[in-house]
């Protein structure tokens, strides 16, 4: 918007609109990841402890995310002439400039909102996830005290 419309109070309002949709691109992942893991965890009774992958596959795929988004940036800005030593750059330099900041975040922010919406764990799932894992969690206890009976139940 701002390249097409320079203007202090679209620049305000694409700082704002900026500010909500990077913060919600850093939270929300974090957010569903132990939703994630539950719902693992139910379609997987018999597996446990894979909560430190998950998050470790994550934060490898963010930054492997992150070097991929720097290379690519990049090369257009090197097939586009720019040159590290100039004080002046070409026009196209400036125009790719314009469309990594602009167009390209805004593609990948409406991407990842258009998956977001297939998500497929909502909230009333959430909570049934929760109730089958308290459910399961109250059968293993159960299990263990089935076992060793001289264990008190709090």
């Amino acid at each position: 918007m701002l390249v097409f419309i320079p203007n202090l109070i679209v620049a305000y309002v694409v700082a704002v609109s900026s500010g909500f949709s990077v913060a919600a691109s850093l939270l929300l992942p974090w957010s569903m990841l132990p939703d994630v893991v539950d719902d693992f965890r139910l379609a997987n009774r018999n597996s446990k402890g894979h909560e430190a992958i998950f998050y470790s596959l994550y934060a490898f795929f963010t930054k492997f995310a992150a070097g991929i988004s720097l290379g690519v940036s990049t090369l257009c800005l090197q097939f586009a002439g720019y040159d590290t030593g100039a004080c002046r750059q070409p026009p196209p330099v400036v125009y790719t400039l314009k469309l990594l900041i602009g167009a390209a975040p805004v593609a990948c922010i409406t991407t990842g909102l258009m998956i977001l919406v297939l998500y497929p764990i909502s909230e009333d799932v959430r909570l049934r996830n929760k109730l089958a894992l308290e459910e399961l969690s109250l059968s293993q206890t159960n299990a263990v005290l089935l076992y060793f009976p001289y264990i008190r139940q709090p």
